[in-house]
């Protein structure tokens, strides 16, 4: 049996977690409404989409909105989903990605260097930056080794040409046999804006 379901009204969670993680804040988002649609995939978890959409009604207020797809079987669906919280992202397979090292970047991602490393919190270092472009959006990415588990690296690529509700992409891999395997991804795969 398939199931569709979705997810409208969960921005008061992701709200919450928007000091957390957000990319960028909500007064960088021209008027109009721009939508990121983002690809979700998990080891242990079926393909999902997101969409996001940020509309600037040009007053100085906002409207978010998100849904969340995923079908599949009532197994398939037993892992869908995923919660935002502070700066942390959990899906329904129970991959905890806590990108926290990572909000001091967040905030001076615009000073980023290509080539360099940048020592974070906890002794890890952000490293391996390069341009990349996800979906038309300018973005550098680097990785860091997760400090309670250094078996596990998570890759994140920071906005820089147009304001993102949060990562363009995150990419979790585990160290397994020498060689690192992706576990987890979230992946920005379209941006638009329409004027308004």
């Amino acid at each position: 049996m398939n199931k569709r379901i979705g997810w409208i009204a969960l921005m008061i969670v992701v709200l919450g977690a928007w000091i957390g993680f957000a990319q960028s804040e909500l007064e960088a988002f021209p008027e109009g409404t721009t939508t990121m649609k983002y690809d979700i995939r998990g080891e242990d978890a079926g393909y999902q989409t997101m969409e996001l959409r940020v509309a600037s009604l040009g007053d100085g207020t906002y409207t978010l909105s998100m849904l969340n797809e995923q079908t599949g079987s009532p197994d398939d669906l037993s892992s869908f989903g995923f919660i935002f919280g502070g700066s942390s992202v959990s899906s329904g397979t129970g991959t905890s990605v806590d990108y926290s090292p990572l909000e001091a970047l967040i905030d001076q991602r615009d000073r980023l260097q290509v080539g360099e490393d940048y020592l974070l919190p906890g002794g890890t270092e952000f490293t391996g930056i390069v341009s990349v472009d996800i979906a038309g959006v300018q973005c550098l990415e680097g990785s860091y080794i997760d400090t309670e588990d250094s078996n596990r690296r998570v890759n994140v690529a920071f906005a820089l040409s147009q304001p993102t509700f949060f990562s363009p992409r995150i990419r979790v891999e585990e160290l397994r046999d020498g060689e690192w395997v992706e576990t987890f991804i979230i992946e920005l795969v379209e941006y638009t804006l329409s004027e308004g």
